[in-house]
């Protein structure tokens, strides 16, 4: 199930996630990304997409088993949940927030709007 992002903090995730959803949001917009499977992660995980790509690609952005303020990151071919022989994933840990950022952005090919393009 594909969700877009109307409250985020009304979604059921820790504050630490809400935060740095809240800083994606403000970097491509409110229609810049998707959730995927919500209702499957934990509390301290979200899986993002970017569907107007067509691309089956994912970001897996965690917080557990991170220190304080530090994120982890899967950046997945594809999107698909089940773990096939042919999937690949890079794993990334111990990122800042604007290093998650940079990287889901860039992995997922986000259109910036015009007025964050410099």
């Amino acid at each position: 199930m594909k969700q877009t992002i109307k409250n985020i903090w009304s979604l059921d995730k820790d504050p630490s996630i809400k935060t740095l959803l809240i800083m994606l949001q403000h970097e491509v917009g409110p229609n810049g990304f998707m959730l995927l499977d919500e209702s499957l992660l934990n509390i301290k995980a979200v899986r993002i997409i970017y569907p107007p790509t067509q691309r089956k690609l994912s970001a897996y952005v965690y917080s557990y088993a991170q220190r304080e303020a530090r994120y982890g990151l899967d950046l997945e071919f594809p999107y698909l949940i089940e773990t096939r022989a042919d999937d690949q994933t890079i794993s990334l840990n111990d990122l800042t927030a604007e290093d998650v950022l940079k990287k889901v952005i860039e992995h997922l090919e986000i259109r910036l709007p015009v007025s964050r393009q410099i």
